[in-house]
C-alpha cells in the first residue's frame, strides 16, 4: 500500500496559524446586504461581535454614506 503525501508538522501548524488568523480577524466586512440610504454594501463593522439582544444582532455600517445601524443575525 502507498503512503499518501502528508503534511508536515511545520506545514499543519503553519496552516493552522494563518486559519487562526483569519478567523479572529475583527476587521469590517461586507456581508452582501444594500444600505438603505444609498445602495452599496453594508459592511460588519465588528465581524467577531454579536450583541447579545433577541434576536442577536450585529453592528453594521456603510462607508460610503455613513449609516450605522443593526441586523439580525
Amino acid at each position: 500500500m502507498k503512503n499518501k503525501k502528508l503534511k508536515s508538522l511545520e506545514e499543519s501548524n503553519a496552516e493552522s496559524r494563518r486559519l487562526a488568523f483569519v478567523m479572529n480577524d475583527n476587521s469590517p466586512r461586507p456581508n452582501g446586504i444594500a444600505c438603505p440610504n444609498c445602495g452599496e454594501e453594508l459592511m460588519d463593522t465588528n465581524p467577531m461581535s454579536t450583541l447579545t439582544s433577541n434576536p442577536p444582532q450585529k453592528n453594521v455600517h456603510c462607508p460610503k454614506c455613513e449609516y450605522s445601524g443593526y441586523r439580525y443575525c
